[in-house]
């Protein structure tokens, strides 16, 4: 078993203990016990893993998809607009959630967090690194209102997404779409407003 399966293996035991009700030592015990983990890779898990509990749990997490997401793009990905690149990139995270965790449990770890603020930094990381994969390299104002938009959009497909037994995603994809197209028409409208506003100047 390599590390990373064996990895995958112990974070989603403690997830399903945590959500049993478990605290994260607790879990950590169950964890053990049940994949009988020697008391070095404890000492591993609680360094590396646990060392803010659920709050360092999601940041692994985290850095887990994201490694996975930087090899799902395809040699034309470059060749994509924008909007596409989005769709695809949110997309492809739902998936990977969906590959190697349940995305039930998933939200119920993070509700557990019970903090706004972390829960709006993580989703804000989320959103950062979804507009860096997708080769955006704005530092102005754009940065920050690019990401907020962003994280509206992703929250709003994940949540959808936990309800989609459709195949192949096709409602969550649908649903995306939607919502990608609602922003591009906001942008828009607010872009014409500003020009009708600045030209009828006196």
């Amino acid at each position: 078993m390599n590390n990373k399966t064996n990895s995958l293996k112990i974070i989603n035991s403690i997830i399903k203990f945590l959500n049993e009700g478990f605290d994260a030592k607790k879990s950590l015990e169950m964890t053990a016990k049940e994949l009988k983990l020697s008391e070095k890779k404890i000492e591993e898990v609680n360094k590396n893993i646990l060392y803010d509990g659920i709050n360092s749990l999601i940041i692994c997490i985290n850095l887990f998809i994201n490694q996975e997401m930087k090899a799902v793009k395809s040699k034309d990905f470059k060749k994509l607009r924008v909007n596409e690149k989005i769709r695809f990139l949110i997309l492809s995270r739902l998936k990977i959630i969906d590959k190697f965790f349940d995305r039930k449990l998933i939200f119920k770890l993070v509700v557990k967090q019970k903090s706004i603020s972390k829960a709006g930094v993580m989703l804000f990381n989320v959103s950062d690194e979804i507009w860096h994969l997708s080769g955006d390299t704005s530092t102005d104002f754009n940065y920050y209102t690019k990401r907020i938009i962003l994280m509206n959009v992703y929250s709003a497909s994940f949540f959808y997404f936990l309800q989609d037994n459709s195949k192949e995603y096709l409602k969550t994809k649908d649903f995306i779409d939607k919502q990608i197209s609602y922003v591009l028409k906001f942008g828009k409208l607010k872009s014409d407003l500003l020009n009708y506003i600045y030209s009828n100047k006196t």
